[in-house]
């Protein structure tokens, strides 16, 4: 049966899109309205009238980075779990690399530094030795520069095994969404950043450079964060050579290289990946390093949600789990002082401890110093 013509399969992406964030007024009204709002939807489908909004937009600034955000309203969401979950994700997957770590099932952040980490491993078992060299690759404005028509047939090229039905709704869906993209970009260029097609897009756009890179070059040692990538080989003058010719695929893609972050390092020397630094020693341990200006950025932007939370433009719930998935993937890579420290703030700000369910060694390091406070 057609995915798209199954209430039932609409009714549980509309479940999955209430759980990402029940406490909203507009979630609640979805939810009280659920079976009603399924019921639309797959009318909208099967009469070929549904038409995506625009989201609501805001601006964050990450590192530095100014990047536009577009949330979408419950009824996209809906049909952005059911395109992506369905179709585009068992699709693309069989495609991807496996050093391919961003926006998958049991992969991630954690996922791609364990993965480096690994990879630095084999280079030194292999080599005896730490001299060596890692490219670090980075794109200028990766989601905004994206060619829609270049996308569509990239997509279109994962579908192949698709029931041909459903490929005619997902390429009409995903047409719609560009339409949408181009009432602000009129380039025919860029995708909207927090969507869940975004997110597929952005981990399958680039799979010409990654299979180049693996399977025509054989580096072994390669991974892939949406936009950041790194290739660990011993040779400087391979990596300088394979750096023209992956600009070439990127350029045939539509997609920049970013010169200024983009280069060669040591790997005796730390580098930088995903705001951690690391080094391979001469005896192959690997020294990591949480980023001093990652910790600055998040005390500020504790600070900041304290200002939202005395404005009513934030709830503490929100707040509090920000922050437990901001301190779950980094403890490890923090100090005793400088986990006693964010801790300390974090209570002073909110004058609360944070709830913990299964997470022993950090709720015990933070406990250390709140045992006292009250």
């Amino acid at each position: 049966m057609n995915i798209f013509y199954d209430a039932n399969a609409i009714y549980e992406a509309g479940t999955k899109s209430i759980k990402s964030a029940p406490f909203k007024y507009q979630t609640q009204l979805f939810e009280v309205n659920h079976l009603l709002e399924t019921a639309q939807i797959l009318k909208d489908l099967k009469e070929w009238k549904y038409k995506p909004t625009k989201g609501k937009k805001f601006v964050i600034n990450e590192r530095g980075k100014i990047r536009h955000i577009t949330t979408n309203n419950m009824v996209d969401k809906t049909i952005n779990h059911l395109l992506c979950d369905e179709v585009l994700s068992p699709a693309i997957s069989p495609y991807l690399i496996y050093d391919n770590g961003a926006s998958q099932t049991n992969k991630g952040v954690a996922f791609h530094r364990k993965r480096l980490e690994i990879h630095l491993h084999q280079f030194y078992r292999k080599y005896k030795s730490n001299e060596g060299y890692i490219l670090l690759i980075d794109f200028s404005g990766y989601y905004a520069s994206i060619p829609h028509n270049l996308c569509l047939q990239n997509i279109q090229s994962f579908l192949k095994k698709t029931d041909k039905e459903e490929e005619k709704i997902t390429m009409w869906i995903l047409k719609n969404l560009f339409d949408v993209y181009n009432v602000d970009n009129k380039n025919g260029r860029g995708v909207d950043i927090g969507s869940q097609p975004s997110q597929n897009i952005g981990i399958a756009y680039p799979s010409k450079i990654d299979n180049y890179i693996k399977i025509v070059k054989g580096c072994k040692y390669y991974g892939r964060y949406t936009d950041d990538s790194y290739i660990i080989h011993k040779d400087k003058e391979f990596l300088k050579q394979l750096q023209k010719e992956i600009k070439v695929i990127a350029n045939e893609l539509g997609l920049i290289i970013n010169d200024k972050k983009t280069r060669i390092v040591k790997l005796s020397q730390p580098f930088r990946i995903l705001q951690l630094s690391y080094q391979l020693t001469e005896t192959g341990r690997i020294i990591r390093r949480i980023s001093p200006k990652a910790i600055t950025r998040q005390r500020r932007k504790l600070k900041a949600y304290k200002r939202l939370l005395d404005n009513n433009r934030l709830n503490y719930e929100e707040i509090e789990n920000i922050f437990k998935s901001w301190i779950s993937g980094n403890y490890k890579n923090m100090s005793r002082q400088q986990i006693t420290n964010m801790s300390q703030l974090y209570y002073d700000l909110f004058r609360r401890k944070i709830k913990w369910k299964n997470h022993g060694k950090l709720h015990y390091l933070m406990e250390q110093q709140l045992k006292t406070l009250d």
